[in-house]
């Protein structure tokens, strides 16, 4: 596939101030796209934007029905009036048995991988061109949840039950899920607790979570930089899944203690 062509295409990447949305952020305006970024880190967002050398950042706390509300008339107006394409990169994945899990992380975990996306497309939608794209990240582990991610699970379970509402109630338009595997420089281990870590890593060996390989952040943003630009120039095709893991089968041995270190080291790339 060659380099993606976006020239003059208007993108809103929610959840850009690291990881994924960030790569696709990178990758969008090298290609030629005018991008709105959306994040809670103003700091990190800036430091897109320079790199990126355009765009407009949009700092918002998307747990806040409100601020969610705001997203898709300030972003079509940053953007000169529309938005041809939008990508949901935020998330929180805490990491607790479900047992363990208390009410508040029930709830903002919910909010912020379920409730902010469905509340942010809603504020976009009457902004999207016609032949516009609402990308969604989801999670593998829908139906197939592993120790200590329940709540995340249930969350991007409950988000792809969302994208096919979306879809039944908006046939005209296009609604892609992503689903993405193991990557470095994400922020989905960031929070997590080293001794927890220890106690479930056997866990995932044992059931064939841990991915021998891990993809690469960036070069992960640049390949969903493309598919997006291929989807907006099909506009009669309508992409439904895109599933990017890395090659290989999972990992069935190793030490905890160099797994450990994997996990901090992608904690660690997304501070």
């Amino acid at each position: 596939m060659t380099d993606p062509d976006l020239t003059g295409r208007r993108l809103l990447i929610v959840g850009a101030s690291s990881g994924i949305g960030r790569g696709v952020a990178l990758a969008a305006a090298a290609a030629g796209a005018e991008i709105v970024v959306v994040g809670r880190r103003d700091q990190l967002l800036k430091k897109v934007l320079d790199e990126a050398g355009r765009g407009t950042a949009i700092c918002a706390d998307l747990r806040d029905p409100e601020q969610c509300a705001r997203i898709g008339g300030e972003a079509a107006e940053a953007l000169g009036g529309g938005v041809d394409a939008v990508l949901h990169s935020l998330g929180t994945s805490p990491l607790l048995r479900i047992a363990e899990t208390p009410a508040a992380v029930w709830t903002d975990t919910f909010a912020t991988n379920v409730i902010a996306p469905a509340l942010v497309t809603a504020s976009v939608l009457p902004y999207l061109a016609a032949d516009g794209l609402v990308a969604f990240v989801s999670s593998r582990s829908v139906g197939r949840p592993y120790h200590g991610v329940g709540a995340y699970s249930a969350s991007k379970a409950a988000l792809d039950q969302t994208i096919l509402s979306w879809r039944l109630e908006n046939p005209d338009r296009r609604f892609l899920r992503l689903e993405i595997g193991d990557t470095l420089g994400t922020d989905f281990a960031r929070n997590f607790d080293p001794r927890q870590i220890g106690e479930l890593l056997p866990l995932w060996i044992s059931h064939g979570i841990m991915a021998g390989q891990q993809m690469d952040c960036d070069d992960l943003g640049l390949v969903i930089a493309k598919a997006i630009a291929v989807s907006l120039d099909h506009p009669r095709i309508s992409p439904l899944e895109l599933v990017l893991h890395p090659p290989g089968g999972p990992r069935t041995s190793g030490s905890a203690e160099a797994v450990r270190h994997t996990q901090r080291a992608q904690a660690a790339s997304s501070d």
